[in-house]
């Protein structure tokens, strides 16, 4: 059991290293606006699934993060619009962090 603990350690504090704490909103992302409900399907496309992960310390950090993470995911995809479908918190193991984890579909306009 001690043998197993030792091996998973590393791994788990590499996993919660590569959560990124501060994520910058891009340029192109800042048309991209959320929405509650998914649009018009005769105004707007779906172009994809976007997740957004952040974490930080302070949890309202940690989300703000993964919403820029998320936005500027969908811009990459031509979005102007993206809903959130699934809001997830957790504390990352042996830090004092919180890991927030967004996922969302992206829409554009139609043609």
């Amino acid at each position: 059991m001690r043998r197993s603990l030792w091996i998973a350690l590393p791994w788990l504090l590499a996993c919660a290293a590569t959560v990124p704490e501060k994520i910058e909103l891009k340029p192109e992302a800042e048309n991209v606006e959320f929405a509650y409900e998914p649009p018009s399907a005769a105004a707007y496309k779906l172009v994809g699934t976007v997740i957004g992960v952040a974490a930080a310390n302070d949890p309202d950090e940690a989300q703000a993060a993964a919403k820029n993470d998320l936005r500027n995911k969908a811009a990459l995809l031509g979005a102007v619009l993206v809903t959130i479908d699934e809001n997830t918190g957790s504390m990352l193991p042996l830090e004092s962090k919180t890991k927030v984890k967004l996922v969302g579909r992206a829409y554009k306009p139609v043609d």
